[in-house]
């Protein structure tokens, strides 16, 4: 089972940082419901389709669910109660303390978590804790992922192509950190 775990987790990390804000909204709100449709639709889609879709048991393809705020700890995103997404709009000082605690209690949750800042005020704080959640391989700790994907302000409503830096690959300019 945990074999499709990691494979659904890696697939959420591809869409998470392949999707671009349509814009700047002025509510965190509107960014995880845009979040959700996004992931619901091309994670359930690519399955319908039978290519890169993920497999449940007797090698069957399942749908998997998209929801916010899910669960004890209340991710604004879930996907398949596997991966807790946090969003941030503008993270600040402020907001990064709180990321911390949510952090910790997504950890004890989901196996997986990804935080996603769309916009940042406070880039010095953002290293600081994206940094304390490195293990030695500069991924995650003690089989607990944690993933941080910043999405730049000046990207929101642009295609990929159009998108600041170096967007290709994995660790694309536009994406995680």
């Amino acid at each position: 089972m945990m074999g499709g775990d990691q494979q659904t987790f890696d697939r959420v990390i591809e869409l998470v940082e392949a999707w671009i804000p349509r814009k700047a909204y002025g509510h965190e709100r509107k960014f995880q419901s845009e979040l959700q449709d996004y992931l619901d639709q091309q994670l359930n889609k690519t399955q319908k389709r039978g290519g890169m879709g993920l497999l449940g048991g007797m090698g069957q393809q399942r749908d998997l669910p998209v929801s916010t705020e899910r669960g004890k700890a209340r991710a604004d995103v879930v996907v398949d109660d596997l991966v807790g997404i946090e969003l941030k709009r503008d993270l600040t000082n402020s907001q990064r303390n709180k990321l911390e605690g949510q952090i910790k209690n997504y950890l004890r949750e989901y196996p997986f978590v990804i935080v996603c800042a769309c916009g940042i005020q406070d880039l010095d704080g953002w290293r600081q804790l994206k940094n304390q959640y490195r293990g030695p391989s500069g991924f995650g700790m003690n089989q607990q992922d944690v993933v941080f994907i910043h999405k730049r302000k000046e990207d929101f409503g642009k295609e990929p192509s159009e998108r600041s830096g170096n967007s290709d690959g994995f660790f694309g300019g536009g994406g995680i950190f």
